[in-house]
């Protein structure tokens, strides 16, 4: 038996629910354990020494956003899931894809990045 990546479960998770959702079945079990998968992919992204302090979910309980605290940036800042979602304050603004180049970088090169967030809301880490 092959070993299913976390990656290619959620994406094997969403077509069985929308197969599922056009017969008319009930899913909602199967988007709750899509969600603790999406979060747990999300989790293992995240740069050292970082944690979820809370968590912005939608009407029907669908993670939109997550505010991480950073021990190294020393500060927290959103991860935006739902790109629709649009924070009000002022905390700096990453999205899942920045995550995979974000763990390569020193703290003092993460810190850099930060600043740079917080200047300019919504910019995206490309390199």
């Amino acid at each position: 038996m092959s070993v299913v990546n976390l990656a290619e479960r959620i994406r094997r998770g969403e077509i069985a629910i929308a197969a599922a959702k056009a017969r008319g079945r009930d899913v909602t079990g199967w988007e709750q354990h899509l969600e603790t998968l999406k979060r747990e992919a999300i989790a293992q992204e995240l740069p050292p020494r970082t944690w979820f302090a809370e968590e912005i979910r939608d009407e029907v309980d669908t993670l939109r956003a997550v505010v991480i605290c950073s021990a190294v940036l020393e500060d927290q800042f959103w991860l935006i899931i739902d790109r629709a979602f649009k924070p009000q304050d002022n905390r700096a603004v990453y999205y899942p894809d920045e995550l995979r180049e974000l763990r390569t970088k020193t703290p003092e090169q993460l810190r850099e990045i930060h600043k740079v967030k917080l200047a300019f809301p919504g910019c995206r880490v490309i390199q």
